[in-house]
């Protein structure tokens, strides 16, 4: 097929998107003509689309970026990748939901990011939310370190090296590379997570690692509340309920073990 088809200003357009996949990720206007070789007019011609379709953003030192928008993609594709999972989860994430009165969160792993693809929000008026197609690193939050713990150490290590650059959301966050092993073994050895306020600093919760028939991670669920009504005995019966549910999701997966 040749490129009679091709709409050229849209390809470009596309084109200037996926160049904010390089770092820094944010970029001025000439610094984007530089990166790209590309005619001004044109490119911001490219930018303004993007900008209007809610893909990028202008920062107040005028420099281009991307928007949660691109995350829609990222949980588009990461849930026709797990399909069967958000599939079997439904009538669990239902159930836990039910029995907690909290909210339940469904992520998949992609590369060395933790996705929402699935939940059920509290009906309490004061709750937690996770937009579908949020998406983390795995230092911080319930199902976060939930799945980290259940990948290869090789993963651990890879990710512990780079915590400089990860992001500290709260005081709570665990940036020391020691501290988070420990706590990563801790949590293999529990067979969850608990997120003491330290993805968001009013929320405590947990979390547990969902796999599949060859033993690979591939998910993880959540359930957790405001801080002040989420003490450490209900964290305590929390953590048994998402490690049953957990168990119970990875054994329709296929997991033996």
């Amino acid at each position: 097929m040749t490129d009679q088809y091709v709409i050229h200003s849209a390809y470009r357009t596309l084109q200037v998107l996926l160049a904010f996949a390089a770092p820094p990720h944010r970029y001025s206007l000439p610094e984007l003509m530089d990166a790209m070789d590309v005619e001004k007019g044109q490119l911001y011609r490219s930018l303004k689309t993007l900008e209007k379709a809610g893909f990028v953003r202008v920062d107040s030192d005028s420099r281009f970026a991307l928007t949660p928008m691109v995350n829609v993609l990222s949980a588009a594709f990461a849930g026709s990748r797990h399909a069967s999972l958000v599939e079997i989860a439904g009538p669990f994430l239902d159930e836990l939901a039910r029995e907690t009165g909290e909210s339940v969160n469904l992520f998949v792993l992609a590369a060395d990011r933790a996705v929402c693809v699935d939940s059920r929000e509290s009906r309490q008026l004061v709750r937690l939310t996770s937009p579908l197609g949020i998406s983390a690193p795995l230092h911080a939050g319930a199902v976060p370190k939930a799945m980290l713990a259940r990948l290869p150490t090789s993963t651990w290590e890879r990710v512990l090296a780079q915590l400089d650059e990860l992001p500290r959301y709260t005081d709570a966050t665990e940036l020391d590379p020691e501290r988070l092993r420990a706590e990563l073994e801790t949590i293999r050895q529990r067979g969850y997570s608990v997120s003491d306020e330290d993805y968001d600093a009013s929320a405590r919760g947990v979390g547990a690692a969902i796999l599949d028939a060859s033993s690979q991670v591939v998910g993880g669920v959540s359930v957790g509340g405001p801080s002040f009504r989420v003490d450490d005995a209900t964290l305590d019966r929390f953590g048994a309920l998402i490690t049953r549910v957990a168990r119970a999701m990875s054994k329709t997966l296929g997991y033996a073990s």
